[in-house]
């Protein structure tokens, strides 16, 4: 008897540790739900190694009607991620860092030139 209340106490355990696990899942994959509940919009996407997500808000997306690309101020938002994003950049002097975004930027327009090759 008592090792069945034993085995029954730790399937409830080890239920609600599933359970808890689902949720921490479930947030990780929306991570802005009360964003998206005021209306917020967003695109996710990424790589073999990693996901972004973008979202912006309401206004952000009335302005955006005419753009042409889907995510508002896009410059901004590529901006806010490769700006700070060097390591130990305290301890750089700010040319080195800036040379190293710059290095960025221009692999991404390697790229954008080696896709576009790809159309034409």
């Amino acid at each position: 008897m008592q090792q069945e209340i034993q085995q029954q106490m730790d399937r409830w355990v080890n239920e609600q540790v599933f359970e808890e696990d689902v949720r921490a899942l479930v947030q990780w994959l929306r991570p802005h739900r009360q964003e998206r509940l005021l209306g917020w919009n967003e695109i996710r996407t990424g790589g073999s190694q990693f996901r972004v997500t973008v979202s912006w808000d309401p206004d952000a997306d009335r302005e955006n009607r005419e753009g042409t690309l889907t995510v508002p101020k896009m410059t901004d938002v590529l901006e806010s991620i490769l700006i700070g994003s060097a390591r130990n950049q305290d301890e750089l002097q700010a040319r080195e860092e800036f040379e190293m975004y710059r290095a960025v930027v221009q692999e991404l327009s390697r790229r954008l030139d080696e896709m576009q090759a790809c159309y034409e």
